[in-house]
């Protein structure tokens, strides 16, 4: 009987410290990851918004009756919502971006848009948080996978299923909407 409550102690033991708490410290440090990625993330959209809402206000001034002004309203005003939700928020990426280059050809049609300075600034300051959300995008993405990876590995499948974890999502959007790199 102490044999065996002996045993049963090492055992215990040895799957605690591991197997049990070195999955756990895995799991929790890739929930970090992405939990800070993703802020990462939100913070830049609501640069990005920012900006946005700044080239809204100066074609609002050059040409009020613009059509680009009610295309560009909603989803600049749907940009940050729900922004707890990767799927959703990853799916607003290219209506954004389109958006972004109805702007920039706008530039063409108002001579005085590509020389004012206000302009200048928010298309920077657009591409600048294009860039971090790349970036970020990358970090979050390779964190989810790296997690997920582990629902597919022993032990650390047992320990997902255990506390009920389930697959964090890709922030996926299609390259070709991403903004090109500043000089």
């Amino acid at each position: 009987m102490i044999f065996d409550v002996i045993v049963l102690g090492i055992a215990g033991y040895f799957l605690y410290t591991k197997v049990w708490s070195p999955v756990r410290s895995k799991i929790t440090g890739f929930q970090a990851e992405i939990t800070a990625s993703w802020n990462g993330i939100c913070a830049q959209i609501r640069v990005r918004q920012a900006a946005g809402a700044r080239i809204l206000d100066l074609v609002k001034a050059v040409a009020p009756q613009h059509p680009f002004i009610q295309a560009f309203t909603q989803p600049l005003a749907e940009q940050t919502l729900q922004l707890d939700n990767v799927e959703l928020a990853a799916s607003r990426e290219e209506g954004f971006a389109r958006l972004l280059a109805a702007s920039r050809q706008l530039e063409q049609s108002f001579a005085g848009l590509a020389t004012d300075a206000r302009w200048a600034a928010a298309q920077q300051a657009v591409a600048v948080a294009n860039q971090k959300i790349t970036l970020l995008r990358n970090q979050y993405n390779g964190a989810v996978a790296a997690y997920n990876k582990l629902f597919e590995t022993f032990p650390a499948n047992i320990v997902c299923s255990v506390f009920k974890l389930e697959k964090a999502p890709l922030f996926e959007t299609k390259p070709e909407l991403e903004e090109p790199h500043l000089q």
